[in-house]
């Protein structure tokens, strides 16, 4: 076992909720170095939100690249393109002021982060191809 995720409550500076897993969790690492990390928890990008995103947007991207640049771009290429262009952290060289993009985990967003991600890349696609990418459960048809 890696690791034990386990989400609680805190009242008045004492955990109100799963005290008892918690003790349990960190019985399973008995004699190991371990890591705590506490963080206020947020909800992470959904499953459906991620089907909609390699399901629709990507394969529309892959398209658009097709038939507009002639060239074919896979999965992981359009995925990390779109994570470059959108989904970084800037890191700033205080003595120079160039800025770096590092690029982020589509893993690690936000329901609301990756609402806004999806919401630039369907900006991208409007931009540069002139594609509309339907919403969520919307009806779609290909030629």
């Amino acid at each position: 076992m890696n690791s034990i995720t386990i989400t609680s409550k805190v009242n008045q500076g004492k955990l109100i909720r799963n005290k008892g897993k918690i003790t349990n969790a960190i019985k399973h690492f008995e004699g190991k170095e371990v890591e705590l990390v506490v963080r206020k928890k947020k909800r992470q990008r959904t499953t459906p939100q991620n089907a909609y995103y390699f399901g629709v947007i990507i394969p529309i991207t892959i398209n658009a690249i097709s038939d507009e640049w002639g060239e074919i771009w896979g999965v992981n290429k359009t995925h990390d393109f779109y994570k470059q262009m959108f989904l970084y952290e800037e890191k700033v060289n205080e003595q120079t002021s160039e800025v770096i993009k590092i690029p982020k985990s589509s893993t690690e967003n936000t329901t609301i982060e990756q609402e806004e991600f999806h919401l630039k890349c369907k900006e991208f696609l409007k931009e540069w191809f002139n594609v509309d990418v339907p919403l969520p459960n919307e009806d779609i048809m290909f030629d």
